[in-house]
């Protein structure tokens, strides 16, 4: 099979790693916006990384941006174009793919171990079967991971982020409300993302919802408000939190009975490992229980927050390997 490159690729940095034989050998990062191009980020990390001469190269690129074709990515949040031609031409790889970089998560949750995840509740995650992930950051990400009968995943992606917010109780139908006048749809990222915790601190502290600001202009607040709700010095800040928590529960309890994952639902995101003390106070997993009819079933559902942080590395690797070998599964 040769050397796997795996790369994974966001507004904020640019990661990539080198992985022999399934294991990782080298690891180089550097912040995105220190390079104007991404070959120029790419081969940056070439020089760096112990290369054999004469090594047959597959490569995965993971982005958070526009995907076409397996082939092409334009970026989101930084203004790069990723093309596997420009990729071959410039190297000796045999093969090159881009992915979605939440399709990576998903590939990577398959590899992951028992050590690797933190579990919210008693159940534990029968292996083998199809599995869930949902991952609140920038945006929120849902992927959906079938499991055949002969133990081979497959990745089903999504945006059902932009689906819409489903209330729970009056306190979130009053969070719609404020937020449907300045966003008219409100997908159910607008509360669970970095944008999604300024969303509910604004609510909960009474600010006009035609003030809210968007992207750079408040990229420092969610950090602000996750930092002081962990010290408890601010109460709307803990409100916060607790609120967001519930929220995400309760749509990843959405996300479980669509596809009843006995292998888990699994939490990804830049989110969930910073305030891992509020999940795990039992607020997430009610919410996500709480499925009338279908509480028992909910029950028996493991869910698990992924502390892993090459998540999106793995998985591109795993997808390089079943593109260098494309008669085997994953």
């Amino acid at each position: 099979m040769g050397l796997i490159i795996a790369g994974d690729i966001g507004g904020t940095n640019a990661r990539f790693a080198l992985f022999e034989q399934g294991s990782m050998v080298f690891r180089w990062s550097c912040p995105s916006r220190d390079h104007a191009k991404f070959n120029d980020a790419f081969q940056a990390f070439l020089a760096e990384a112990p290369l054999a001469s004469a090594a047959e190269v597959t490569i995965c690129l993971a982005v958070a941006g526009i995907i076409e074709g397996n082939a092409r990515a334009v970026g989101t949040n930084i203004p790069w174009v990723i093309d596997c031609a420009d990729i071959k031409a410039a190297t000796r790889c045999a093969r090159c793919v881009v992915i979605n970089d939440f399709e990576a998560a998903a590939w990577g949750a398959t590899r992951l171990s028992e050590k690797q995840c933190i579990r919210l509740g008693k159940t534990e995650r029968a292996p083998g079967r199809t599995m869930a992930i949902l991952g609140a950051g920038t945006g929120l990400g849902q992927a959906i991971i079938p499991c055949d009968a002969s133990g081979n995943y497959s990745v089903i992606s999504s945006e059902g982020g932009h689906t819409g917010f489903a209330p729970e109780n009056s306190e979130e139908v009053e969070l719609l409300q404020y937020l449907m006048p300045r966003f008219g749809h409100v997908s159910v990222e607008r509360v669970l993302s970095g944008q999604g915790l300024v969303n509910i601190h604004a609510f909960l502290s009474g600010k006009p919802a035609d003030q809210l600001a968007s992207g750079v202009e408040n990229d420092h607040l969610a950090p602000e408000i996750t930092a002081k709700a962990l010290d408890g010095s601010d109460e709307t800040c803990v409100k916060t939190v607790e609120l967001f928590c519930r929220i995400y529960g309760s749509e990843a309890g959405n996300l479980a009975l669509k596809c009843l994952p006995a292998g888990g639902i699994h939490v990804a995101g830049g989110i969930a490992p910073v305030i891992l003390p509020f999940l795990q106070q039992g607020g997430f997993r009610e919410a996500f229980e709480n499925k009338g009819c279908m509480r028992k079933i909910m029950e028996k559902i493991p869910v698990l927050v992924i502390q892993e942080p090459d998540l999106g590395l793995l998985g591109a690797a795993v997808r390089a390997a079943a593109v260098a070998r494309p008669d085997t599964g994953t």
